[in-house]
């Protein structure tokens, strides 16, 4: 796993090597990072279920502002740390180590809000409908926020809809990724 593009391109991720995380393939990040263009430039940016971090160190090289990491899983985070500290990228990230619920309080206590917010949850575990019902009552989501949802094709999103627009939905094999905006 690499860094596909911007002032980091081409240095290499390490990831946790646990069947309990699905890295991102880097022709599926370039596609999303390309369908986000220069929205990405001074974004500040929530990455839920972070993983090995390799969406929001993305980010960061593509010049976001700031990156928010939350990860619960201990054989992860130690990736995301060794990630950002190789990479020299710890003076704009912020790593919360907990349940994403509990990180979600802990933000909207502080009075936080992302232009950009990337959801990887767990596939089929009914998170996705959880996810957006709780963000849909969120001040840390404003009608400017883009979601971007990494989730199963049998894991649909929640109809009605009630919170969110469906931008754009793209599949990726047994994945899709649907793009959000909050409704105004």
């Amino acid at each position: 796993m690499r860094i596909v593009s911007g002032d980091l391109a081409s240095r290499r991720l390490s990831f946790p090597k646990s069947k309990k995380t699905r890295p991102m393939t880097d022709r599926a990040k370039e596609m999303i990072f390309n369908l986000l263009g220069d929205a990405i430039v001074g974004a500040s940016v929530l990455d839920l279920f972070a993983g090995s971090g390799s969406m929001g160190i993305e980010a960061l090289s593509r010049r976001a502002e700031a990156v928010t990491f939350v990860e619960n899983g201990p054989w992860a985070r130690k990736s995301i740390l060794s990630n950002l500290d190789r990479l020299g990228l710890k003076d704009k990230s912020r790593i919360i180590y907990k349940n994403v619920f509990r990180a979600l309080n802990r933000l909207e206590q502080e009075g936080e809000n992302f232009s950009l917010i990337f959801l990887d949850p767990p596939y089929n575990k009914g998170l996705v409908k959880k996810l957006l019902n709780r963000l849909g009552r969120s001040d840390i989501v404003s009608p400017q926020t883009t979601l971007l949802l990494h989730h199963s094709r049998q894991e649909k999103l929640p109809e009605p809809l009630e919170n969110f627009v469906v931008l754009r939905e793209k599949r990726l094999g047994q994945a899709c990724l649907s793009f959000l905006s909050r409704r105004k």
